[in-house]
């Protein structure tokens, strides 16, 4: 399909399957190079619920040990961020002198993420990491360091592959940007 419509807002296909299946191989072999050598598992820490497609096929392609966690966390209503960060499921795992990365399927404004890594550090790992699929770095001006990008955007709404308007489109094979 090369246009959706969701919710009333009209979308057209901005990266496709096969584009995002490069760009998570790419991640993966990036990260295996990382921390292929690592005596200690590392953490993965996705961030739901966008992430969850991403991390999924993401892991799939990881060769070093690991262990794969989940949160929840909200700062999106409809197309804008809220400006707030609001924990639904925190991390269950021990973090301390462990190495973590989190995974994300797209930073934006960079709140999530800060206040993310914020909590975590707290927590004393040996490293935070972040690999996300998609970044928009016009928007959140390098608030804080992403180590492995996929893809930077220009500050544009995006849905597919995880990414969603209000819990609708998650499930689209391909990423689309609002039509304007």
């Amino acid at each position: 399909m090369k246009e959706v419509t969701i919710q009333g807002k009209t979308f057209e296909v901005y990266l496709s399957a096969e584009e995002i299946a490069e760009l998570t191989s790419t991640l993966a072999a990036q990260l295996n190079e990382a921390y292929g050598n690592f005596k200690l598992d590392v953490i993965l820490i996705s961030i739901l619920d966008g992430s969850f497609i991403f991390m999924a096929d993401l892991v799939r392609k990881l060769t070093f040990p690991h262990q794969i966690h989940f949160v929840k966390i909200r700062s999106y209503q409809d197309t804008e961020s809220t400006g707030e960060v609001e924990y639904v499921l925190d991390v269950d795992a021990d973090v301390s002198d462990k190495h973590v990365v989190v995974v994300e399927d797209i930073i934006d404004t960079g709140l999530t993420i800060e206040s993310f890594v914020d909590k975590l550090n707290k927590s004393n790992p040996l490293s935070v990491k972040i690999c996300t699929l998609l970044s928009k770095p016009e928007v959140h001006n390098d608030i804080v360091d992403i180590d492995f990008v996929g893809k930077e955007i220009p500050a544009e709404f995006v849905i597919g592959y995880g990414l969603d308007l209000n819990g609708y489109g998650r499930n689209l094979p391909d990423i689309y940007k609002l039509k304007v």
